[in-house]
């Protein structure tokens, strides 16, 4: 029996081997440990030389969704034969359990440009340092944003603005 037969074979199956490892090890640090969420950041803290933000989870619901959870709670508002929802969006708070997270040194910071600077009417997002975010967080007790962690850190953070 010629063992040469064998040796493309293998090299094939270890090639497939190391591409099959190296996606497990792809999703399981870009994709499985990250997520995006939304809820309201309540504090902006610095404790053993990190620094900290203090969340609330929420569910930010739009459109029928919003106006279904809204019936559910004897909130949604009828009027006209129809139900609807004040600006078409609702939030559920059902769990007041807040999270504190860990902020990376490196996060992208953006908040609502009404948040920065009170006297300009601007509700996109603009880029922000943790010292801004920290003072608006003093000055607000609840600013809706998602959060995006990965392995529970957070790596950035981009405010919602609601009418």
């Amino acid at each position: 029996m010629n063992t040469n037969l064998y040796k493309p074979k293998v090299r094939i199956i270890l090639a497939c081997v190391v591409i099959l490892l190296s996606t497990v090890y792809f999703i399981k640090n870009n994709i499985l440990d990250n997520s995006k969420q939304i809820g309201y950041i309540s504090m902006v803290y610095e404790e053993s030389g990190k620094r900290y933000l203090r969340f609330d989870d929420v569910k930010f619901l739009k459109g029928n969704a919003a106006i279904k959870a809204a019936k559910k709670n004897g909130t949604a508002i009828y009027e006209n034969g129809e139900y609807y929802v004040d600006d078409d969006y609702y939030i559920i708070n059902n769990n007041k359990v807040k999270k504190n997270y860990v902020i990376d040194p490196n996060a992208s910071l953006n908040l609502l440009g009404f948040l920065i600077d009170p006297i300009k009417n601007d509700i996109n997002n603009h880029s922000a340092s943790y010292n801004t975010l920290k003072s608006v967080s003093n000055k607000y007790p609840q600013i809706l944003c998602y959060i995006y962690t990965k392995h529970d850190v957070i790596v950035k953070v981009v405010g919602q603005y609601t009418p």
